[in-house]
């Protein structure tokens, strides 16, 4: 059964040994990986190489089928064998895939390259949340000061984010080598950084390693029938989490079409990460006060009115509403991970939050190519505006789901 905070903190001991040396690592490590300079260019790199919108929905389909196949296996990995080892994994499938899809000589490797770049948010994902919850919880805090500190890490790492994105989007105009060469020399630093955080020694069962993830896998489910609130709670995430990030991945295209340069569409991606920066940071404060579910469901408005705005003609208007939606995004994110890590035990934490990810992938396989297709046939508006109707729809979904139960 999914236990309460205090049940997960008495089940399993948080480490011993994740101090203020593992915070300070965790948080280069997550600045780091923050760190992608190809974010605002990749479509349209591949657009420059001759690979068509829909082509390139199909290779961003393959991105989504390895956390089908690796994301609880690997959340298990995480919870088993360690969490340091699943993030360092993640990292050094990021060099792989930028180096495949820098060549990018043919359709198969492109698939390949996003394939492997998915895998590597797999380790990743639920890692790093399960890693973090449990150094606060060895220094004595509790969810709200989880959400505070998460929400203060993820805005750094927006910011960081966003000089990547921006010098990645600029260099990119004298050579494309630049931004994915760099994002290879960040993920060798994060494999680096990730393997050196402290961490304590997991208890193995004495059976294999394919029979014990198997069991793990087995128990998490059994863990999730028993908590519908919860279950129910990572499918509506994971198609507010679709809906973001259908209309940001596009957003590139989008903005492309009007004319602006590669620069010009990395200062936009840059300027959103640093408003989600300042939207994650204040989330602390707002993690303690009011039910979440009335929490989420007036972000929701929010960015779902930003995202419909975003389909305006008038492209200052877009812009100014695109980037709205972003504030909205950056403040949920930290409550929605506190929501869910104070309802998951310890030994199942990595895993529970990458059933999420994984339910996310499911959809975005059909969901991306799907929305390149509308947008192609009946033009970025009507995406848009889809897009933000649902994200106000799943705010309402919030409420309808915890009116016999506090959330």
């Amino acid at each position: 059964m999914v236990k309460t905070e205090a049940a997960a903190s008495e089940a399993s001991p948080p480490p011993s040994t994740t101090g203020s040396t593992g915070i300070w690592r965790f948080v280069g490590y997550q600045l780091t990986m923050q760190a992608v300079f190809d974010s605002a260019i990749w479509i349209i790199y591949l657009q420059s190489r001759g690979y068509s919108l829909g082509q390139i929905g199909l290779c961003e389909s393959c991105f989504h089928l390895a956390p089908i196949l690796a994301e609880l296996p690997s959340g298990s990995f995480a919870d088993i064998i360690g969490r340091r080892w699943s993030l360092a994994a993640g990292s050094a499938l990021v060099i792989l895939s930028m180096g495949l899809l820098w060549l990018a000589p043919a359709l198969p490797v492109v698939m390949l390259a996003l394939f492997l770049n998915g895998a590597s948010y797999s380790f990743r994902s639920g890692a790093d949340q399960a890693y973090l919850f449990e150094v606060v919880e060895g220094r004595g805090g509790d969810h709200t000061h989880f959400a505070g500190l998460f929400g203060k890490i993820l805005g750094a790492g927006y910011l960081a984010g966003a000089a990547a994105t921006w010098a990645g989007a600029a260099l990119s105009e004298l050579s494309y080598a630049w931004p994915f060469g760099l994002t290879m020399l960040a993920g060798l630093i994060g494999v680096v950084l990730a393997a050196s955080l402290p961490e304590r020694t997991r208890e193995r069962r004495k059976i294999s390693l394919r029979e014990t993830v198997q069991a793990h896998i087995d128990e998490t489910r059994k863990a999730l029938r028993a908590e519908p609130t919860v279950l129910a709670m990572l499918l509506l995430s994971a198609l507010f989490w679709m809906a973001s990030t259908l209309t940001h991945l596009y957003m590139q295209t989008r903005f492309s079409s009007h004319g602006i340069s590669n620069g010009g569409v990395g200062i936009i991606a840059s300027v959103t990460l640093i408003l989600s920066a300042g939207g994650a940071a204040v989330a602390g404060r707002l993690a303690g006060r009011g039910r979440f579910a009335w929490q989420f469901a007036l972000i929701a408005l929010v960015a779902g009115a930003g995202l419909i705005g975003t389909a305006s003609l008038n492209l200052a208007l877009a812009i100014g509403c695109y980037l709205l939606a972003q504030v909205a995004y950056g403040v949920v994110e930290p409550l929605i991970s506190s929501w869910f890590n104070r309802r998951i035990p310890s030994s199942q934490r990595a895993t529970i939050l990458s059933a999420e990810s994984w339910l996310f992938s499911v959809m975005m396989i059909g969901a991306f190519p799907a929305g390149g297709l509308l947008a192609e046939y009946a033009g970025w508006g009507v995406l848009y505006i889809l897009c933000g109707g649902f994200t106000v729809l799943l705010g309402a979904g919030s409420l309808l789901l915890t009116y016999r139960k506090r959330a």
